[in-house]
C-alpha cells in the first residue's frame, strides 16, 4: 500500500510540475548584419504544447535603439517540421502571414511576416500576437526564432538577431515551486511515518 501511495504521490508532484509550457525571450543578439544593439529591442512570447502554440511579440522603442523608421519585418523560425502552419487569432499592431522564404544562412524553414500593404508593419512600443496551428505536433526548445530588422541607421540596413537569453513566465516558477513544495511534503511526512 505504501509504494502504490509514494507512486501515486510521485506521480501527481511531477504533473504538477511539467505541464507549463511558456518561453519567453529577449532579441538583440546581432547573427547577421552590422549592428549591434547596446541593449535588447524585442521580447517574444511562445506558449502552448503540441500543434497549438500561441506567440506574442513585442517590440521595444526601436526608434531610440535602431532609427526613427526601424520595424520588425520577420522571425524566422528553425524547426524540424518544415510544414507551414495555419496563423489565426491575429492581434494587434501589424498583420501576420507565413512562407517559406527563411532567414539568414539558410538554416531557417519558413518565417512569420509581419508586413503588409500600406505600410503596415510593427514598429516603435507595438504588439501582436496571433496563433499557429500545425498540422503535427512540433516541439520548441529554445534558439529556433531570428528577428529580422529593417530601416536600421540612415542607409536603412537590416539585420537578423537571436535571443539573448530567455527569461521563464511567473508561472513557470509557480508550478516548479508548487512542485519542490508538495516534494517536500511527501519526504516530510514519509520521515513522519517512520
Amino acid at each position: 500500500m505504501t509504494k502504490l501511495f509514494k507512486a501515486l504521490l510521485v506521480s501527481i508532484s511531477l504533473l504538477i510540475a511539467a505541464p507549463a509550457m511558456a518561453n519567453t525571450e529577449e532579441y538583440g543578439t546581432l547573427l547577421s548584419g552590422s549592428f549591434q544593439p547596446a541593449e535588447s529591442f524585442a521580447s517574444l512570447t511562445v506558449e502552448g504544447s503540441g500543434s497549438i502554440y500561441n506567440f506574442t511579440l513585442s517590440a521595444f522603442d526601436l526608434n531610440t535603439i535602431f532609427s526613427s523608421n526601424a520595424f520588425i519585418g520577420a522571425i524566422a523560425v528553425d524547426l524540424s517540421s518544415s510544414l507551414l502552419p495555419a496563423i489565426s487569432n491575429i492581434f494587434g499592431d501589424s498583420p501576420v502571414g507565413v512562407s517559406t522564404a527563411g532567414g539568414p544562412g539558410g538554416a531557417f524553414e519558413f518565417r512569420f511576416d509581419l508586413t503588409g500593404p500600406r505600410q503596415a508593419r510593427l514598429t516603435s512600443n507595438e504588439t501582436v500576437s496571433w496563433t499557429a496551428t500545425f498540422a503535427q505536433p512540433v516541439s520548441f526548445v529554445g534558439n529556433e526564432f531570428a528577428l529580422h530588422v529593417q530601416n536600421i541607421g540612415a542607409q536603412g540596413d537590416s539585420a537578423w538577431y537571436v535571443n539573448t537569453s530567455p527569461v521563464p513566465e511567473p508561472e513557470t516558477y509557480a508550478m516548479m515551486l508548487a512542485g519542490l513544495g508538495f516534494m517536500g511534503f511527501v519526504s516530510r511526512r514519509k520521515k513522519s511515518i517512520k
